[in-house]
């Protein structure tokens, strides 16, 4: 199966040919790869939406700005629009994290003032690989076995795609030998003091000689199996929010109020689920929300002595006799 059938099946055109869709372009091979793609897809698809690059420039290596260059030149050749987003200055995102953040940042201010009703991004099966080895050696939960999702919410008008999450990092390069597309390489992407690179020039290899046959794809069976529990658990925590949590989005900012005699005879993983499905349903973030706050979260639910206390994102949580009072200040 080509590429381009890989991300119909994934992403079929029907759902976002009348739409306009920023396909986030870094320069490398799987964002380039899924631009030529996606071009591909669009030409013959068409539609009243239209495909726009965006690109944004960490300004983190002398070569960025050279990137950024090569990225609007691919975007002319392609006939297609370009949005440039910057770092503050030179060296500003000091961590993995404060990068991506800035990454998502732009790329939904981008997307809400071109009215972009999707942002696509080129993750692939080893990326998925990547993060739930990452996942498991940090302790993380279901969610994070669960790996990385096909789709999210950027904002309420906005959604994340990732249409070449099945697809292997050795079928993106094989589709632009095919295509003579050249494409950019990041030095950085080697270096292993990062954890990520770590797990993909140590780690992995380490475990494929070991093992033999695909250990890729046994994990990536481990995280279907994850999301699988996970979707089961959610469905009971769906019904379990709306009888238990009230969200009053009609003040700002948003309040969510706990009613912890609905929820006291649940499970923790349950509680927790609970939380996660209110939290979505407000629009607030998740992101910054770790295993830990999430069991915090729960045990106060459970404990009528809990004292007040804040969780990442300015969430203020207080108990209140049987209610448990959140608002974001």
């Amino acid at each position: 199966m080509s590429l381009a059938d890989k991300i119909v099946r994934a992403w079929p055109p029907d759902r976002w040919r009348d739409h306009h869709v920023l396909v986030a372009v870094s320069g490398g091979a799987d964002s380039v790869a899924l631009l030529r793609t996606l071009s591909q897809i669009k030409q013959q698809a068409a539609g009243a939406g239209k495909l726009v690059v965006a690109h944004f420039n960490h300004r983190l290596r002398a070569e960025a700005d050279q990137d950024e260059a090569w990225v609007g030149t691919l975007a002319k050749q392609l006939a297609l629009d370009s949005v440039v987003g910057h770092a503050d200055s030179p060296g500003h995102l000091a961590s993995e994290q404060a990068a991506r953040d800035a990454r998502y940042r732009f790329l939904t201010g981008a997307a809400e003032r071109l009215g972009a009703r999707y942002v696509a991004t080129a993750h692939t099966a080893d990326d998925q690989v990547e993060t739930i080895l990452m996942r498991v050696v940090r302790g993380s939960g279901i969610d994070g076995l669960s790996g990385i999702p096909t789709a999210r919410s950027l904002s309420k008008s906005v959604t994340l795609v990732r249409p070449t999450l099945d697809v292997r990092r050795s079928e993106i390069e094989a589709a632009l030998a095919t295509l003579g597309q050249e494409f950019r390489t990041d030095p950085s992407n080697f270096d292993s003091q990062f954890t990520r690179n770590w797990i993909r020039s140590e780690l992995l290899p380490s475990i494929r000689s070991r093992l033999g046959g695909d250990p890729d794809a046994a994990i990536l069976r481990l995280s279907q199996q994850a999301c699988d529990w996970r979707d089961a658990i959610d469905r009971v925590a769906e019904k379990l929010a709306s009888r238990a949590i009230e969200i009053d989005a009609s003040n700002s900012p948003v309040h969510m109020t706990f009613d912890c005699t609905e929820l006291a005879d649940q499970p923790a993983i349950i509680i927790q689920q609970t939380c996660r499905s209110a939290w979505r349903q407000a629009c607030w973030p998740e992101q910054s929300m770790g295993m830990i706050d999430w069991h915090r979260l729960a045990v106060a639910v459970l404990d009528a002595q809990c004292a007040a206390f804040m969780l990442p994102g300015g969430v203020h949580v207080r108990r209140k006799g049987a209610e448990l009072l959140l608002a974001i200040e």
